[in-house]
């Protein structure tokens, strides 16, 4: 099981952690977006920009905030017009957010009916002509002598998106099919102000056309929630948060909270830190659905040395039976020191039982003396 590629999830764990670099961060949702879950998105997202940005740029901070804000109201304010309409589901929203060198992306998408693409698509063009000044006039006039959108919020939410991220919104159109076009919107800050209004070399992964790949990719793969980062316990919480809000299946939920508790646990313990130790332990973790099940695969990088601990830590327990798994367990509690460098201690013994199946596992060479560790484990879903 791990000299070989075990599936294409593990290829895409691989590729998306190569999407970026040991300072930069993206995180994805896809699925539905309510109150709770807006909330915990921005919470998460919010904790990561503020360990980036640091307490000198708290004014850029809140502007990153302004910019989630508007853009996950403009998702649930698209979804609430069409909740009732099957079309939704095939269709989920997204929201992601990305560093990549100095500059921070935000991307929204969702699905608008055909006959709102007009309206929308001249709304943009007015704001991408302004400028700064006529940005400010043009907000006042609105406010002055009535909205330009008929729900009022729409079209000043895009406005302040323009003006506080101090460039052009980039937007794509792609026709679903007679009733419905998916609608992306991206906006871009610099970390720096003086670069305002220059968008410059933009990073190919964080690209509209990039975001949009990576979407199609999450589509293919059902995956619903993709962190691609900095593991600390902060973020481990807000994750499991996430999945609390989506779902309402409450056994299924405990029982896929407890499994993420284990996996991105694992990547805090076996993950190698680098020169970023205090900001905690680069990796990935997407969690998706297929059939009856919940895929949860993770990714990081490791020592060369560490590999065959691990291995064989993996390759003794996948080797019991679930009865034996128990009485281990138990033996563990009462004598962990006695373990030898075969067996294994808590954290691989407890995922094997709380996920009940073997636990999939890959390594692949990179430079220097370290390998990319992939895990992967499924939770049945129950109804």
């Amino acid at each position: 099981m791990a000299k070989e590629s075990t599936n294409n999830l593990f290829d895409a764990a691989y590729s998306l952690f190569k999407r970026i670099g040991t300072s930069d961060f993206e995180y994805v949702y896809r699925g539905y977006f309510n109150h709770n879950i807006t909330k915990k998105i921005l919470i998460l997202a919010d904790k990561n920009i503020a360990r980036v940005t640091g307490e000198t740029q708290a004014t850029l901070q809140k502007r990153i905030y302004y910019i989630m804000v508007e853009g996950l109201q403009n998702i649930t304010h698209h979804q609430d017009e069409i909740a009732n309409d099957r079309n939704f589901d095939k269709y989920p929203g997204i929201f992601a957010i990305q560093k990549s060198g100095d500059r921070y992306y935000i991307t929204t998408g969702n699905i608008v009916a055909n006959d709102k693409v007009g309206d929308l698509k001249s709304r943009l063009e007015v704001i991408n002509s302004l400028d700064k000044d006529e940005l400010k006039k043009y907000h006042r006039e609105i406010l002055a002598y009535g909205s330009i959108s008929d729900k009022g919020g729409a079209g000043l939410g895009l406005i302040e998106m323009s003006r506080k991220s101090g460039n052009k919104l980039v937007y794509r159109f792609e026709q679903l099919d007679d009733e419905f076009t998916y609608f992306y919107l991206q906006t871009m800050l610099p970390s720096d102000v003086a670069d305002e209004g220059n968008a410059g070399v933009v990073h190919s992964h964080c690209s509209m056309e990039g975001v949009m790949s990576l979407h199609k990719q999450m589509n293919k793969e059902n995956l619903q929630l993709l962190f691609n980062g900095f593991f600390n316990q902060e973020n481990l919480l807000s994750l499991l948060a996430i999945i609390k809000s989506r779902s309402n299946m409450p056994l299924t939920t405990i029982k896929i909270s407890n499994v993420m508790v284990e996996m991105l646990q694992n990547i805090i313990k076996h993950g190698a830190k680098g020169i970023n130790a205090s900001v905690g332990v680069p990796g990935v973790f997407f969690l998706g659905q297929t059939g009856n099940e919940t895929i949860l695969t993770s990714g990081n990088i490791i020592q060369d040395d560490a590999a065959e601990m691990i291995t064989k830590r993996l390759e003794f327990v996948n080797g019991m039976a679930k009865d034996e798994l128990s009485d281990y367990y138990d033996d563990i509690l009462l004598d962990f020191d006695s373990a030898d460098a075969k067996r294994t201690g808590l954290g691989f013994t407890d995922l094997r039982i709380k996920s009940d199946r073997p636990l999939k596992y890959e390594f692949q060479q990179l430079d220097g003396g370290f390998k990319f560790y992939l895990l992967q484990t499924a939770v049945k879903t129950t109804k």
